[in-house]
Parts: structure tokens; sequence; C-alpha cells
């Protein structure tokens, strides 16, 4: 049988190391293997003849696609803030240059309460408003509570003056609406209150569930009382101080007001259902 030999390498005899990165492994006299080293080139030393390509992000185009959508929120958000204001201002301008008697002061606190507080109020925590987007979320919580008590406490002091001046008979439409944004409007504050304290009342309602339902209420509550605003217009106080043209100014821009300030809440009120449909 014939025996297998050692095979007896030469020192003149080249030798190729296929496993070695170094280009010194091919030169007739090797390197040590503690020499023979893979080389490494960092990124950011590569030769700027080699064209680097990076990943774009997927929310980048995503994010430019919404600019246009950002600039129109904000856009209209500054059209319903010269509508708040105007209505405002004018209401005011009518009404405290009297003596705030029974209709004026019912006038003016409505006003106050419904077509200004609350209606900044139910945008504070909206992402196209110009006046609050910049401040950190319990910020505009923080604004969001205090607008909305002084709204809601303006309007219902202002809708319960007029039931006791009128004996609680209202059967115009503008009263109908007035004592439901009421009802309504004690109702929403009654359910804010347990939201602020959603930790001590979790055991008999879920957070989430208590803050959509006073979501819910406190928009219908807004959406009514600016409703009834609009018939208020059509009421003989307002007939005998305001001539035709501008009472339908006054109605254009409650409207305005109310179509462009629903946006925020609307989209708030959606995600909450979402949520809510998801966990049963």
């Amino acid at each position: 049988m014939r025996e297998h030999l050692p095979t007896v390498i030469s020192s003149q005899q080249r030798v190729v190391d296929y496993g070695s990165t170094s280009k010194a492994s091919l030169s007739p006299d090797p390197q040590p293997r503690a020499q023979r080293l893979a080389n490494f080139v960092l990124a950011s030393e590569s030769p700027p003849s080699v064209k680097r390509y990076s990943r774009m992000p997927h929310n980048t185009l995503k994010g430019e696609s919404q600019q246009p959508l950002k600039r129109l929120e904000y856009l209209l958000n500054v059209l319903n803030q010269m509508c708040i204001g105007f209505v405002t201002i004018y209401m005011s301008y009518i009404t405290l240059r009297t003596n705030l008697a029974t209709t004026h002061l019912h006038a003016w606190l409505v006003t106050i309460g419904f077509s200004f507080f609350m209606a900044e109020g139910v945008m504070v925590h909206y992402g196209g408003n110009v006046l609050t987007n910049s401040y950190r979320r319990s910020t505009q919580t923080t604004i969001h509570w205090v607008l909305l008590t002084l709204g809601g406490g303006c309007g219902a002091a202002g809708a319960l003056i007029k039931m006791i001046q009128k004996g609680f008979m209202l059967q115009t439409t503008h009263g109908r609406l007035g004592i439901t944004a009421f009802v309504l409007c004690l109702l929403a504050m009654s359910s804010g209150l347990a939201a602020l304290c959603s930790t001590r009342v979790k055991k008999l309602i879920t957070p989430l569930l208590n803050k959509t339902f006073h979501n819910f209420v406190g928009f219908a509550c807004f959406v009514i009382a600016l409703v009834a605003q609009y018939y208020g217009y059509q009421t003989g106080y307002f007939k005998a101080r305001v001539e035709t043209d501008f009472q339908i100014l006054m109605k254009c821009l409650t409207l305005v007001s109310l179509v462009l300030s629903s946006y925020g809440p609307i989209k708030g009120l959606y995600h909450k259902f979402k949520a809510i449909s998801g966990q049963y």
C-alpha cells in the first residue's frame, strides 16, 4: 500500500492565500499571518469619486404632500378667528353702550360665552390652530379648561337670565335652542369635571369613554348654541338695531365660524370613536 507522505512546500514556491484580503499575500515572500489583516475603509473616509446613496425616509414624501393641506388649515383658521372677532366685537359694541339691561346682558353674555370663549376652547387641541399649536399638550389642556369654564359660565348665565325673564316659557326657535344649549352646557361641564378627575371615577367608567362623552356633549352644546345665536339675529331686539343687510352678514359670519370651528372637534371625536371600537 502506498503511504501518504506530507507535502513539503519549498520556500521558493509561490503560495497564494485565498483567504486574505491583503495584497501582500500575492507577493513571493508572504508576510506572517498576524500581519495579514483585513483592510477597512470608513464610509466618511471614502473617496469623493464614489457616489453614495442614502435611503429616503418613507414619511418625507408624505410630509411634503401634507404641506398644502396644513397651509390651507392655517388659512381657514385665520379666517375663522376673524369671523369670531368681528361677531364678538360688534355684539359687544351694541350691548355695552347701553346700561346692560336684561336683554342687553343676555345678548352680551351668550355671545361672549358661546361665540367667543367656547369657540376658542373647542379649537385649542386642534393642530391647525395658529394660536395654540406651538404650546405643549399640558398647556393646551389648561387653556382648554379655562376657556370652556368661562364660556360655559357666561353662556349658561346669559341663557338663565332670559329664561327667568320669560318665566321659562320660550316658544320661539331661538328660545328652545337656548334652553337645549343651557342643559347641554351644564351636562358638559359636569362630564368635564369628571374627565378632570378621571382617575377617581375610572371604577365607574373608563377615562376614554368619559372623555369621549364629554367631548361629544360639549361639541353638541357648542353647535346648538351657535345655531341659537343664528336665530337670535331674527329677534325683534336685533332687528330694531341693525339693518337687514347687516343681519345677513352676521348670520353668514356665525355659520362660517360654526363650520370652521367644528373641524377640529369632529376630527378628535373620530379618533376617540376609532380607539373605542378597537377596544371592544
